[in-house]
């Protein structure tokens, strides 16, 4: 819409936060702040975070050495089915020969793909074999040993 040209009053200025005369209300002036953040809106919000990274970090590390227990665990279950396949190829049907870490990579090195990876437990944990039974002094991530 457009205003015809003798109705606009030259020299006539409103300075963009002032209300217009005659039309009332309170000033937008009233409502802005051109000072920035208090000291205290800017406590509050590193409070905030502060207590959110006190919450995050606990659960990470306990998610962290979950992941790092269960890798353990894929790893006795690998060197576990390495026995297995060792003893069904007929080399031996008698797997309690095994009673060292060196004898286990000597006969079932072969059935898995980095033996040395395997045998080394990600929660710093110490495994070990006995009568062909591999197993880690790191308790699993199971506590209730569920299957």
């Amino acid at each position: 819409m457009r205003l015809p040209i003798s109705s606009v009053k030259t020299g006539a200025t409103v300075a963009p936060n002032e209300p217009r005369k005659g039309e009332g209300g309170i000033s937008m002036r009233l409502f802005r702040k051109d000072e920035g953040f208090t000291l205290v809106e800017l406590m509050v919000v590193v409070l905030i975070i502060g207590i959110l990274v006190a919450i995050a970090i606990p659960v990470f590390n306990s998610a962290s050495e979950s992941a790092r227990r269960r890798s353990c665990s894929a790893n006795l279950r690998t060197l576990d089915g390495a026995v297995q396949q060792w003893v069904a190829a007929g080399e031996t049907n008698d797997a309690a020969s095994l009673d060292t870490i060196a004898a286990g990579k000597a006969a079932v090195g072969s059935y898995v793909k980095d033996f040395d990876k395997a045998v080394t437990c990600p929660s710093a944990g110490a495994i070990t074999v006995t009568d062909g039974d591999f197993s880690c002094d790191v308790t699993t991530p199971n506590p209730h040993n569920y299957e």
